[in-house]
């Protein structure tokens, strides 16, 4: 028997380097699509920051986690130190000193996980939560992939595929609008003397606009 699917994206603002907690979110998306038993699978689409379980009731669990982490992989833009004592900076530091560290604070944490999901909820421990680890030093908007597999209300496939086509359809109408906006566009820039304006030379721009003006003229 095949099982229902979504596949949709959470978006969460981060406030420099910390923690976000996800659960509200993901569990508000199982309550939406009518997910009752079944498996979401998260995957965190950057490369300078994370995903992780651990500890939601005390603040300072987290303080330690980060506090050890600033001393593995300091964001002062040097690496650790060589065969002669010394840190060389990173190759890597086209968007400052945090750049390559995130990238290094990643790579030993996970930016994939699956989690059950069991009477419309996340399967989690008492003391259990979901974060998204921010690992730079500044504000992002981050995006998680959020796979949803299992039994769904019959109401919210019935809806979705509705919503699939009504989409289909106004992204439809939309090009259709779009395209005659662009063609009125081009048919009132066009000028078919505009290469003896430029000395008698077709510059690139003249050939790009008479092309557009052969394309979009109804009599072609």
């Amino acid at each position: 028997m095949a099982m229902d699917q979504l596949l949709m994206q959470l978006e969460i603002n981060t406030h420099g380097p910390g923690f976000t907690r996800l659960n509200e979110q993901l569990n508000q998306r199982i309550h939406d699509c009518g997910l009752s038993k079944g498996v979401v699978h998260l995957t965190c689409l950057h490369t300078s920051c994370s995903l992780t379980i651990n500890e939601n009731a005390d603040p300072r669990v987290l303080e330690d986690l980060a506090a050890w982490m600033n001393a593995v992989v300091p964001q002062d833009g040097s690496g650790p130190s060589g065969p002669d004592g010394n840190r060389r900076r990173y190759l890597h530091d086209d968007e400052g000193d945090d750049d390559m560290p995130a990238h290094i604070r990643t790579a030993l944490t996970t930016q994939t996980m699956s989690l059950s999901v069991d009477s419309g909820r996340l399967l989690l421990g008492t003391w259990q939560a979901v974060y998204l680890w921010e690992h730079r030093s500044s504000p992002h908007r981050r995006r998680v992939a959020c796979h949803l597999i299992g039994d769904m209300a019959n109401d919210f496939s019935e809806r979705s595929q509705l919503s699939a086509a009504a989409r289909s359809t106004t992204a439809a109408l939309m090009a259709r609008r779009n395209g005659t906006r662009l063609n009125d566009v081009v048919q009132a820039r066009h000028v078919p003397e505009a290469w003896a304006q430029d000395g008698g030379v077709d510059t690139e721009l003249d050939l790009l606009i008479d092309r557009l003006h052969d394309i979009s003229d109804p009599s072609q």
